[in-house]
């Protein structure tokens, strides 16, 4: 029975596949492009609960029942364009050390383990326009929530140890900041457009992070963060009412204050086309920027200027990317965007990158498309694009309640009417070719454009200056301020008498003798992923020519400097080291005990007693030594006892002082070598030194330091 029924379902599925097989037509499918799709629905936008607390601070409260968590965002009338000229960074660390350095109540950390118990975050930042904190928090323990929110914002504490942390991460970002080339391209384009000076382009510096004291962070605080300059919206599970007295009850004793605004300068369109060079010869592509001023949201031409933008290199079906990538092939990425801000003036840009090979055609071409654009207008298929692009996106701009409240609470802190974005939607449905036509010959102008390439214009298929006169862009960076005394005839006197006591505990006239010297060592790299040995032979002829290999799990690794220049090699992959790394590498050959040694009477050298110190309990002076040729300094610990160099610390690369410490020294043919060394920074061991054997005067060739053909 079970069979005839099996059989029986079989049939009947069968005889139905055969009948609608049977309905199918025979036709090609439709073309995708012939496609109808329906309207799209309206996003349905909630309203949120408004009110004014007596302080006056502007409450948002806007329920959502999805999960069982509470929500807050904090805005603040602050921003980094209204620090000092000479404390840039000061804005951005006041916020990050009111959440780290905790309150008057509670150190960072121990907020941290507060919060970390119930699963909830609190933050606290400090933007360009605005300042602000976030939270987030199982909705039973909001109460606790918002306590810690609000002693964050009214009782920061400022503790001296999450400063001086705040001002290494500064100082490390700053001598990060050359290592990307899109980076470096971003960054020093808004340089351009805005101006070095102008607080929307300014960058932090050594310097300026140096100058920043802890009075300055709680000044800062103290001048911006008052309720009436602040804005709050919460949201999430729970019942309005109850909020609204929650949040009263939480900020409505904070008194109010009073604060004027700074004004800040508005930026200026160029008046002509500038090209701009920023060389980099360890790469092999060219990143491309060109642009002038954007725009402001409120503009009146903002809505057809953003259709504009979409049509021309706002994805893959835009013009640039059709016909600079696509076409002619010249780019690896190419678009454009148009910037607007609330308050000021964005940045209207185009970009790409592409070999180096093509770097002026593409500039051409690009410049070209906009011309045609300007010339010519947008076309009705290009317009349907961006329509469509532009609306169908829309609706995710009100996919949440958090983005709903947020945005809102944005457009009233910068004066907006609340029905911005449904006004902005309307304008660009209703936008016509001519209306956006006329809006780009209005705003973008190919005559003020600002060029700037980072590449290599060695490899460059025309030279820049073929599109105009070229200025050279050196973003070197600057050195750290150093804190530390001129001589006097006293202290000068003193520095040299415990050098020479130095060279003769060393070994005197052998050590004078030294012409060059192979050292093969076992090295101890801690890195990122852990520690990595390897076998190494560094080989030094003086004055400044140096060579290192090293045998790591990865391969062989080479590196050489011949005296003017440096390269590199592993893997049989060879190339020239960075102009950066060649020039310091250059300083720290000249700074070399044995070079200081024979030439510390000699007029180039600066030599002087800086102060008594003391190295593992033990007591030594600190001299400092100068090679003024190249500027390079360092500072060397002599132990009061032995006379030998126990410690030396020299400016690395970044903001950090590189430490090196010297132990375990033996008489190598009459000259004292230190065999262990361990090198330090932050106070992290980063190397260690074990020397195996040294060979003196074998006559080192030149050839060992040539870069291989």
């Amino acid at each position: 029975m079970k069979q005839l029924r099996m059989f029986t379902l079989l049939a009947l599925i069968l005889t139905i596949a055969i009948s609608a097989a049977g309905q199918v037509k025979s036709t090609k499918p439709t073309q995708y492009k012939k496609l109808k799709y329906p309207t799209l629905r309206q996003p349905v936008i909630p309203e949120p609960t408004r009110f004014e607390l007596a302080n006056g601070m502007i409450v948002y409260i806007l329920e959502d029942h999805t999960l069982p968590t509470i929500s807050a965002s904090v805005m603040v009338r602050t921003g980094s364009r209204y620090e000092p000229a000479d404390k840039v960074g000061l804005a951005s660390m006041t916020g990050q050390v009111m959440r780290t350095g905790g309150t008057t109540s509670k150190t960072g950390d121990e907020l941290d383990e507060t919060l970390e118990k119930m699963a909830a975050s609190v933050e606290t930042y400090i933007g360009t326009s605005s300042g602000g904190a976030r939270l987030n928090v199982l909705k039973e323990d909001i109460d606790l929530g918002l306590s810690v929110l609000a002693d964050l914002l009214k009782n920061p504490a400022f503790r001296d140890d999450k400063i001086d942390l705040a001002k290494i991460q500064a100082k490390s970002g700053i001598s990060r900041r050359n290592d990307d080339v899109g980076g470096i391209a971003r960054r020093e384009f808004w340089r351009l457009i805005y101006g070095p000076n102008h607080p929307y382009a300014r960058i932090t510096e050594y310097a300026t992070i140096e100058n920043i004291t802890k009075q300055d962070m709680i000044d800062f605080h103290k001048k911006y963060f008052i309720p009436n300059g602040m804005m709050i919206a919460v949201w999430g599970d729970f019942k309005t009412d109850e909020m609204k007295a929650k949040v009263t009850k939480t900020f409505g004793g904070w008194e109010r204050g009073s604060v004027t605004l700074p004004p800040v300068q508005q930026p200026r369109m160029a008046s002509a086309r500038t090209v701009n060079y920023i060389k980099k010869d360890d790469v092999n592509q060219s990143q491309i920027y060109i642009g002038h001023l954007g725009g402001t949201l409120n503009d009146p031409e903002s809505p057809q200027l953003n259709l504009a933008d979409q049509a021309f290199g706002g994805g893959f079906a835009s013009k640039l990317f059709k016909k600079v990538r696509s076409a002619q092939g010249l780019a690896y990425s190419v678009g454009s965007s148009w910037g607007e801000s609330f308050d000021y003036q964005g940045v209207f840009q185009m970009s790409g990158s592409t070999k180096s090979g093509s770097t002026v055609k593409m500039i051409k071409s690009i410049i070209a498309e906009l011309e045609k654009t300007v010339a010519n207008g947008i076309s009705d298929e290009e317009l349907k694009y961006a329509k469509d692009t532009y609306l169908n996106s829309y609706v995710f701009e009100f996919e949440s309640k958090a983005n709903v409240i947020n945005k809102l609470m944005t457009l009233e802190y910068y004066g907006y009417p609340k029905d911005y974005y449904q006004k902005q939607q309307k304008e660009i449905q209703n936008a016509t070719k001519q209306d956006v036509s006329d809006a780009i010959k209005k705003r973008w102008n190919p005559k003020s454009l600002t060029i700037l390439v980072v590449g290599k214009d060695s490899e460059f298929d025309e030279p820049l200056s073929t599109l105009g006169t070229m200025k050279t862009i050196d973003i070197t960076i600057p050195a750290p301020p150093e804190k530390i005394p001129d001589p006097t005839p006293e202290t000068a006197g003193k520095g040299k008498d415990i050098l020479k006591k130095s060279l003769a505990a060393s070994g005197g006239p052998n050590v004078l003798a030294i012409k060059d010297w192979t050292q093969s060592a076992k090295m101890t790299l801690t890195t990122p992923m852990g520690e990595m040995e390897a076998e190494g032979e560094n080989t030094f002829v003086l004055p400044n020519k140096m060579a290192s290999k090293m045998s790591m799990a990865m391969g062989e690794v080479t590196m050489a400097f011949d005296g003017k220049s440096g390269w590199m090699s592993m893997g049989g992959n060879i190339q020239d080291m960075p102009s950066s790394q060649s020039d310091d590498m250059q300083k720290q050959l000249y700074l070399n005990p044995v070079f200081v040694y024979q030439n510390f009477e000699k007029p180039e050298f600066v030599a002087y007693f800086f102060k008594e110190d003391k190295v593992n309990e033990k007591p030594v002076d600190v001299l400092i030594i100068k090679y003024t040729p190249t500027n390079a300094m360092t500072r060397w610990y002599v132990d009061k006892q032995t006379s030998l160099v126990v410690k030396t610390v020299s400016k690395g690369r970044g903001p950090s002082d590189a430490e090196q410490f010297f132990d375990d020294y033996r008489d190598v043919g009459g000259i004292k070598f230190s065999h262990k060394v361990q090198q330090f920074t932050d106070g992290k061991k980063n190397l260690e030194v074990v020397t195996n054997s040294f060979k003196i005067n074998t006559g080192v060739k030149d050839d060992s330091f040539k870069k291989p053909q």
